[in-house]
């Protein structure tokens, strides 16, 4: 074991952390906001030496200059030699490409990425391996790295050798253990993908010998666009409340649809959804929705707004604490499925839908986070004990898509079937779900699957993400079509599909991938959605491989991978497979939620979308005093609590149905909204009190006199939000009442719609929600009234918490206590305190 209480350690502890101080206080001079350097900062101090430590006292040393002359001319020094000979030539051969990888990220971009949530989480990971003292992570010192190598670096970018000599300390340790963990994670990427390709390749060969009949001289173009001239409109899709509302996990909202049409077709068009990625919007997908409705679709391109480009951008922005809601891997796929309802409303009620739409042929293709939704619905199951495994926060992470992927282990311990029979065909681009999909899921797709893959995919690595998965498939036919050199993005033209990402990711090329995959998706979508066989030739190897000569970018299309071509291509090893998941979920820690925060930094609550003003989402997303209250303690967590993390938020949003189960089962730690702390609740312990309210009916003027709460109310409609303390309260007391039940995130909305519109007589709910319900949709309170004047219930809320962690109450009660708690409640709901402050004063003097 290292020990650091000698003197000449003490000097060297002292000396690390004064260089780390100067370089910090130097890379973010001028910073401004989130982390914009507006100067460059002066590189203050470089490591000369890598240290890798083995066991106890052996220590490992190599210069960094070997390591740079090595990476710029291939030389290989004295020094480097017995390194060398341990590595070999294939891995050898990865280590100089990687360190020769350029980043031409600016100084600006450079310091608002590290700083980013996101940012932050890439360098911990790092940091288990480059460590800045033996057993302390080296997030500090990489940040400080890359934000001075990214200022000394000219317009050709950065290196891994240039953050080497910006690390502020004179030498940089490495863990042995981390060091090993780094190869086998970097193997995905170097080693087993060139196997990999190599297998596909020797396949596409294989099956272009049995193809020799195939005539290709008589084949269109289908990259080229087809004989209908295409028109635009735009459709909104309401989600139903009540289905979401019965799983208790999704926000009602309405979404935008492009629809593309084909003009002049006489006959009903089949129907394609396109679903976009992750930090991308619908309209990256014009090229394609046009091409594939001039060739007789009708092209449906919903906008996901809980993952989409504003989304991205307000993330890396810092405004948001997460990278991706959970509830987006469950409501992506509802979402079409939504879409697919209305779809058939439209077509029952209109003879022009009718005449325009097949509901008969339905096809799916997604792109990134996308395709994880199109897995879904073709019938693939997500499976919580593989995320669990996937995203063992202890392992090295390179895996750039694990960073969205594992926001699902957020998810509640329940099963989802997203599957839509609906769906007969489905194309995947560059996709991403190793981690949410087991092999046995996969394997349960049934329909027709296109999987469009990249070779050079650092962003969702191809071999994990995209070949194994299609290797787990049986279902025949399927066809994966990669492209060699490809990326993530090569299947979509410059300008499309990448906003602010950098060409280092998004690659050459764009226009003659673009192409192909006009060419597949049209040959793919005629032959396994129209059932047209003359298709069939273009998803050939002996087509794909036509369509590449003379090109940059090689395209090779094959319908199988069998294992025996695999094996041949990892000569003395094992190739990588899709491992199967664990057979049971991986057990929630038995411990206080205090250590937790301590060791995983991540604050887990759960809130209402569907409470105003507790929760709620306007045109800005998710609002309210609970987002504001939960980030707040966030904060003071982080500031209050001796952690060697950040504390992070992960936030679910909370029905009146599942709100106490979540807290219940361990799934948050918390969750806010309007929770009555004199309801019986097992397991749960509510926080101070937040808030008082009461109950009364909300009517209009001309009704005053009929709902009269001094009398029976017989006969009267009344309206009442489903499951809670209100409807009780209503069948206790006006038993004569006809109760009108309204559910689900819209219920109070609809309630206080149907109020006005006279289909019911009356409301009965909390005058606190009623009221800010009010506001928040603006609607006329001179038209509304609230009777009686004094409540006929009292409601005292609070914060749901579990029954067994007192620290962890006493901590967030104390919150609530301090300034910023208070801050917090008077920004939100001070303007109601006169209505608060009145029912306290009528319930405590009753």
């Amino acid at each position: 074991m290292m020990m650091t209480n000698t003197p000449r350690e003490q000097r060297r502890f002292r000396l690390r952390h004064s260089r780390l101080l100067s370089t910090l206080v130097a890379a973010t001079a001028g910073v401004a906001g989130v982390g914009y350097p507006l100067i460059h900062p002066p590189m203050a101090h470089s490591a000369e030496r890598i240290e890798i430590r083995v066991t106890g006292p052996l220590i490992l040393t190599l210069s960094v200059e070997s390591l740079a002359t090595f990476a710029e001319t291939g030389e290989i020094t004295r020094e480097f030699r017995p390194y060398a000979r341990v590595l070999g030539d294939e891995a050898l051969a990865d280590l100089r490409q990687l360190l020769n990888v350029p980043f031409p990220l600016d100084v600006t971009t450079t310091s608002h990425l590290s700083y980013s949530p996101l940012g932050r989480d890439v360098l911990t990971n790092l940091g288990k391996v480059i460590q800045y003292l033996p057993g302390e992570n080296g997030l500090v010192g990489l940040r400080a790295a890359v934000i001075n190598a990214a200022a000394q670096a000219g317009p050709e970018g950065w290196t891994l050798i240039d953050v080497m000599r910006a690390f502020p300390t004179e030498s940089i340790d490495i863990s042995l253990r981390g060091l090993l963990a780094l190869r086998r994670e970097l193997s995905v990427y170097l080693s087993d993908n060139r196997a990999f390709v190599k297998a596909i390749q020797a396949q596409a060969e294989a099956e272009i010998a049995g193809q020799s009949d195939l005539d290709l001289s008589q084949l269109p173009d289908l990259s080229q666009p087809g004989p209908y001239a295409v028109s635009r409109q735009t459709i909104t899709v309401t989600n139903p409340a009540l289905r979401q509302t019965t799983r208790g996990l999704s926000v009602n909202y309405d979404f935008d649809v492009d629809v593309y049409w084909p003009e002049g077709l006489t006959t009903p068009a089949p129907v394609v959804v396109v679903s976009h990625g992750f930090g991308a919007v619908k309209e990256d997908f014009i090229f394609l929705n046009q091409h594939l409705a001039s060739h007789g679709y009708a092209v449906m391109a919903p906008d996901h707004v809980g993952s989409d480009l504003q989304f991205r951008q307000a993330f890396l922005g810092g405004r948001l604490n997460t990278l991706l809601s959970p509830i987006e891997f469950v409501n992506r796929p509802r979402e079409i499925s939504f879409l697919i309802d209305q779809l058939e409303r439209l077509v029952a009620d209109s003879p022009t839908w009718a005449s325009q739409v097949d509901l008969d042929r339905i096809a799916v293709i997604g792109d990134s986070l996308g395709s994880s939704t199109v897995m879904a619905l073709a019938g693939a199951e997500l499976s919580q004990p593989r995320i669990a495994d996937q995203c063992d926060q202890d392992q090295l992470i390179l895996n750039f898509s694990l960073y969205i992927q594992c926001s699902a282990r957020f998810l509640p311990p329940t099963t989802f079937d997203l599957t839509d029979d609906r769906v007969k065909a489905a194309i995947a681009a560059h996709n991403l779900g190793a981690a949410l999909y087991n092999p046995e899921s996969l394997a349960e797709i049934s329909i027709p699957l296109l999987m469009v893959s990249g070779s050079a995919d650092i962003v969702a690595p191809v071999v994990v993400e995209q070949i194994l998965p299609f290797r787990a498939m049986q279902q025949q036919p399927r066809y994966l079509s990669l492209l060699h050199v490809g990326t993530h993005f090569s299947s979509k033209p410059p300008g499309e599909g990448a906003g602010d990402v950098p060409e280092i990711l998004t690659g050459a090329y764009r226009d003659i991938g673009a192409a192909y995959y006009k060419t597949l998706a049209t040959a793919f979508l005629g032959a396994h959605l129209r059932d047209q066989p003359d298709y069939l030739p273009y998803l050939s190897a002996t087509y794909a491989r036509a369509l590449s000569q003379d090109n940059p970018l090689v395209v090779d299309t094959i319908s199988d991978l069998p294992q025996a071509q695999v094996e041949a291509a990892f000569p003395g090893r094992p190739p990588l497979t899709l491992a199967p998941s664990p057979v049971a979920p991986v057990p929630p820690r038995q411990e206080p939620i205090l250590t937790t925060l301590q060791q995983t930094g991540e604050l887990r609550v759960a809130m209402r979308r569907d409470a105003p003003p507790f929760g709620y989402v306007d045109d800005q997303g998710w609002t309210g005093y609970c987002p504001a209250l939960v980030t707040a303690l966030a904060d003071y967590l982080d500031n209050t609590l001796e952690s060697p993390v950040d504390i992070r938020l992960v936030a679910l949003p909370s029905t009146l149905e599942d709100r106490f189960d979540l807290v219940r089962n361990g799934q948050v730690h918390l969750e806010c909204g309007p929770n009555s702390v004199g309801q019986t609740a097992p397991g749960i312990q509510f926080s101070s009190l937040i808030f008082a309210s009461g109950a009364r009916f909300l009517t209009t003027p001309t009704n005053t006199e009929r709902v009269n709460p001094a009398l029976s109310l017989a006969g009267l409609r009344i309206g009442v939000l489903a499951n809670s303390t209100n409807e009780q309260l209503l069948q206790d007391r006006y038993p004569q009442a006809q109760a009108i039940r309204f559910q689900g995130p819209t219920g109070r909305t609809d309630a206080i719609a149907a109020v006005t519109t006279g289909t019911v007589d009356a409301f009965l709910g909390d005058d606190l929600l009623t009221l800010a319900e009010v506001q928040r949709t603006e609607q006329s309170i001179e038209a509304l009234t609230l009777t009686p004047e004094l409540p006929l219930s009292c409601e005292y809320y609070g914060l749901a918490l579990p029954n067994d962690d007192p620290a962890w109450v006493a901590t967030v009660n104390r919150f609530l206590a301090d300034q910023t708690g208070e801050e917090v409640w008077a920004d939100w709901l001070g303007e109601f305190a006169p209505e608060a402050l009145g029912v306290l004063d009528h319930c405590l003097n009753q």
